[in-house]
């Protein structure tokens, strides 16, 4: 009888060793080094953009709305005091330029009677939050009137900080041009400059309005259109 003998076979199962271990190890963290530099210069780039926008959304903003107001500014003859008030002066590499708050009146067309329609409007930048405000006043033509009405704050800060300006600014001053020998003033204009800082961004502008209804003896080239010889000094004090 053919007897069969059953053999035990074993297998033997060989692991990682630490060596090769250690190369799995480093290569995976190098790789996990690269994966972060790359979205760190995608972040960094897109924040850079991001960055870039706002403060050229802030500055338009602005600015487009400073213009539209401003070139529609009023004083009419009889008037006692500055034609643009500016106040909260403004301090700019140690020297005191202008200032963060401006005061004029706009003309906005007609009413039913034919009666200019006048708004008071003031442009005010927080140096706490870095946002330009706009409002409305009233009281008296005059440079200690520090009254605000309809306060509105624009949506967008010229700075990235949340709370603080930083190094962003706004402010503003006016100058005559040619005025003649007798010292008859010419045309009246407003000075803004404008900065907004986001992270690395720095967006820097400046610009001068000249507004088309400032008074009836300013040389201007839009009389066809003058309202002045209608406007009340007293209405301004009102």
């Amino acid at each position: 009888m053919l007897k069969f003998k059953r053999k035990k076979i074993f297998l033997k199962y060989k692991g990682f060793t630490l060596i090769e271990l250690s190369i799995v190890m480093g290569l995976s963290f190098m790789l996990l080094m690269a994966v972060w530099s790359l979205f760190r210069i995608s972040y960094n780039t897109n924040q850079f953009t991001d960055d870039e926008l706002s403060a050229q959304r802030a500055v338009r903003i602005v600015l487009e709305n400073l213009k539209s107001d401003l070139r529609s500014a009023v004083f009419p003859d009889g008037l006692v005091g500055d034609k643009f008030i500016i106040q909260a002066p403004f301090s700019l590499d140690g020297k005191e330029v202008g200032g963060n708050k401006i005061r004029f009146a706009k003309f906005s067309g007609f009413d039913s009677n034919g009666k200019p329609i006048i708004e008071k409007i003031m442009y005010n930048f927080d140096i706490d939050s870095g946002k330009v405000k706009r409002s409305n006043w009233s009281g008296k033509w005059e440079q200690k009137n520090n009254t605000c009405e309809n306060e509105k704050v624009f949506p967008t800060s010229l700075s990235g900080f949340k709370n603080s300006a930083g190094e962003s600014y706004l402010y503003f001053n006016t100058f005559y041009t040619d005025t003649d020998k007798q010292g008859f003033k010419g045309r009246l204009y407003v000075f803004a400059e404008i900065k907004a800082v986001y992270g690395k961004h720095v967006i820097k502008a400046h610009t001068v309005i000249g507004s088309r209804y400032i008074t009836s003896k300013d040389r201007e080239p839009f009389w066809n259109y003058n309202p002045m010889s209608k406007l009340n000094p007293e209405d301004f004090n009102k």
